[in-house]
């Protein structure tokens, strides 16, 4: 019995762990999108002045899927977590 409420509670973790995962890579794919929109208004306004910059940034992120998520290896957290009542 103490096994399945493990269990239990581990599947409760790992659905809130992989629902944060996803508004922070849909929160991700919002700021690449901003961020190459600011870029090209950058660009476009050193255009008119004449005074193009020379100034690279490469940005690019590694997104695992879930499936490739191993949680084997996990303890729990040693740090004091904040609950919300």
């Amino acid at each position: 019995m103490g096994n399945e409420r493990t269990l239990s509670k581990a599947r409760k973790i790992a659905q809130r762990l992989a629902g944060q995962i996803e508004k922070l890579s849909d929160a991700l794919e919002d700021l690449e999108l901003e961020f190459a929109m600011l870029m090209k208004t950058i660009d476009k306004m050193e255009a008119k002045q004449g005074s193009p910059r020379d100034v690279q940034i490469d940005v690019s992120v590694n997104v695992e899927d879930e499936e490739d998520f191993d949680v084997t290896n996990t303890s729990a957290p040693s740090a004091k977590v904040r609950r919300k009542f």
